[in-house]
């Protein structure tokens, strides 16, 4: 499945170690800066807290570019994770990325996405208010976003 260069390849099974080092890359930061990062916490959450068929490599012109996760809810998709890995970013792919996610939305009929965020990582709030979300909640740490599906 795809949108323009975008195709997006479920994770196998034995790829959890190349997941999680990808996971880390992206998150690690945030994590560390709130909740200070507990290697074998998030090895723990992300075999447990996830399903498998939720994640995908993210790939570009063949070439693996990110990862990203999403679940089906009620009559929405909500985006748990979207990393694209530091040598690709700057490239508009993850606006293409969150288009195949808007594409795969409307074709199941949803009405909307959702996602979080930390607070204190401005540059992907501003991205995703960039494609039309907007804040539903937020605490001290994260900030809900949604964007309306027009089907």
């Amino acid at each position: 499945m795809g949108y323009k260069d975008i195709c997006l390849e479920k994770i196998k099974n034995d790829e959890f170690e190349s997941l999680f080092f990808a996971v880390k890359q992206g998150l690690y930061s945030h994590v560390e800066a709130v909740f200070g990062w507990c290697e074998e916490f998030q090895r723990k959450r992300l075999s447990k807290d996830y399903k498998p068929h939720w994640f995908h490599w993210v790939y570009s012109e063949n070439s693996r570019v990110g990862v990203l996760c999403y679940k089906p809810y009620d009559n929405a998709l909500h985006v748990h994770l979207l990393i694209i890995f530091p040598e690709f970013q700057n490239q508009k792919l993850g606006k293409e990325v969150m288009n195949t996610v808007h594409q795969l939305a409307y074709k199941q009929g949803r009405s909307h996405i959702t996602l979080s965020s930390f607070v204190r990582n401005e540059s992907a709030i501003r991205f995703y208010q960039s494609l039309g979300y907007y804040t539903v909640e937020s605490d001290e740490h994260f900030v809900s976003l949604k964007c309306n599906i027009v089907n």
